[in-house]
């Protein structure tokens, strides 16, 4: 009897089926009725059918997993070695280089449109920058070290933060394409510049807003904020020179999530509030002989928008990637968070902010490179997964038995199953766990989360930031070991048997 498995996206398995012009497979609903047939010689409208169908949710037979290449990145994931690198792919030549063709980037775009001399200026900057950073032997494993060389520059905030992003970013792709063994280098070369620009420019909208500074915003600082996007993309729509994936990742860089209505997500702008704002500007404009060209380019974007093309690979990628650069960078009302505190919030707002697969990329290809190869999740911590079952998603806390450069995939033991209070604040996001409703697990299930693609992380569970959570589960595993390695810890003892171990 076939079993069927949902079909997980990436961007390389479609390019693959566009380039071989087929569907190599049937494709199912989940109870095993084909929906999308087989066919050699696939027309590209016929692929983006098979794309409308991925996020509603489609599935393949598990028997066709071999065709279609998915079991490739496994094999290859696990037999790579523990060992990272410690050699740093940036050098103070990139960050200065970066830092200021980014300032006079910024400076022009205010000011008046983009010259051709300027875009080209700054592609040829962002492809000699990675190119020695694709080409670099250590590329997959060594230390992207752009947080150490920003620290120590001149940059203006907005500048900082737009180079940090664009590194970053340029890291998730370019190890996110590789480690899916995309062999194609042309086509590498320039999907990874696509993403790179887009990095660079997706904020350039706030330059024209007064954005509120300090801690926490209110629910209307919060929906002005949500501007940005749209004033980020008017900004760039007049330019020829722009290209219009770029375009389009500006627009939409904070709607990471597919297939979940904008109000369980923390998606913006609004989908439908998008639709309705673009088609007042394509209106208004397409009267300007003067802005016909920039009723056009509105006028792609919204084909776009309503034919529901996917573009959350790179939507995703901005939306961490920003994050990641704006809380490690000062401002005013606080210093910048270290690479290890920056990663932990995240985690806690990914539930409802980045794709499952997102995040794991980000964990496992990029976090320990952004933190000097030092471990974020580590043996002895608590963290909560999301457990998918039954078509119902549970939450379950659990103790981290081990952890090894893939961040996302530590062997863990369940300790209970937990019932979260979500709420906006003003972003969706976990307020409270119930630890009244908290149900324990005397059988302290054992899970390994590279062979679980069911479970992924949701929240870390910081001692200081949640201590009456911390304090029960350590109460709950009171006598029961922790394993770092070969070696059993009592509770509250893994962090400085980690630090002992490094020190030594």
């Amino acid at each position: 009897m076939s079993k069927y498995v949902l079909f997980e996206f990436t961007p390389e398995i479609i390019e693959r089926f566009r380039e071989q012009r087929e569907i190599p497979v049937h494709f199912y609903n989940k109870d095993g009725q084909i929906l999308i047939y087989k066919k050699e010689e696939a027309s590209d409208s016929e692929i983006d059918r098979l794309l409308r169908f991925v996020h509603q949710g489609i599935y393949y037979d598990i028997e066709d997993t071999d065709t279609l290449g998915l079991n490739k990145k496994k094999k290859e994931v696990e037999t790579k070695t523990e060992g990272l690198s410690d050699v740093k792919l940036m050098g103070e030549t990139h960050a200065q280089m970066m830092t200021e063709e980014t300032t006079d980037l910024f400076q022009e775009i205010r000011k008046s449109s983009l010259s051709s001399s300027r875009t080209q200026a700054t592609r040829m900057m962002l492809h000699s920058v990675f190119n020695d950073f694709e080409s670099h032997p250590h590329a997959m494993d060594g230390l992207v070290n752009i947080i150490e060389l920003m620290g120590g520059s001149n940059a203006g905030h907005e500048v900082e933060v737009a180079v940090k992003r664009t590194v970053v970013a340029m890291a998730m792709k370019t190890r996110g394409m590789k480690a899916s063994s995309f062999r194609d280098q042309r086509k590498l070369d320039d999907l990874v510049n696509v993403t790179m620009m887009s990095a660079l420019l997706c904020d350039i909208g706030q330059s024209k807003m007064k954005m509120p500074e300090g801690m926490g915003l209110s629910v209307e600082e919060y929906d002005y904020v949500k501007n940005h996007p749209l004033m980020s993309y008017m900004m760039l729509a007049h330019e020829p020179e722009i290209d219009p994936r770029v375009k389009r990742n500006v627009l939409c860089h904070h709607r990471p999530l597919r297939g979940s209505a904008d109000a369980h997500t923390n998606n913006y702008p609004d989908y439908k509030s998008l639709i309705r704002k673009l088609s007042a500007l394509e209106e208004k404009y397409r009267a300007d002989p003067q802005r016909v060209n920039v009723a056009n380019d509105i006028r792609e974007q919204l084909s776009l928008l309503k034919a529901d093309i996917p573009y959350d690979e790179d939507a995703n990628i901005l939306a961490v990637a920003s994050e990641f650069a704006s809380l490690t960078s000062k401002v005013p009302w606080r210093d910048a968070y270290s690479t290890d505190e920056a990663v932990r919030i995240m985690i806690n707002n990914s539930y409802f902010t980045y794709s499952d697969r997102i995040v794991r990329e980000f964990l496992d290809h990029v976090v320990m490179s952004l933190n000097e190869n030092r471990k974020i999740i580590q043996e002895g911590d608590y963290i909560v997964v999301a457990a998918k079952g039954s078509g119902k998603t549970f939450f379950e806390v659990c103790l981290v038995t081990a952890a090894n450069r893939y961040q996302s995939r530590p062997g863990i033991d369940r300790i209970a199953t937990i019932y979260p209070e979500m709420g906006r604040s003003p972003k969706l996001k976990f307020l409270n766990f119930n630890l009244d409703k908290l149900r324990p697990d005397p059988r302290y299930a054992h899970y390994e989360l590279d062979k679980d693609d069911s479970r992924h992380i949701v929240y870390y569970i910081h001692p200081s930031h949640d201590a009456k959570m911390y304090e029960k589960l350590v109460e709950l595993t009171r006598g029961r070991p922790r394993r770092a390695g070969d070696t059993f810890i009592p509770p509250g003892q893994a962090a400085e048997a980690t630090t002992s171990s490094e020190s030594g």
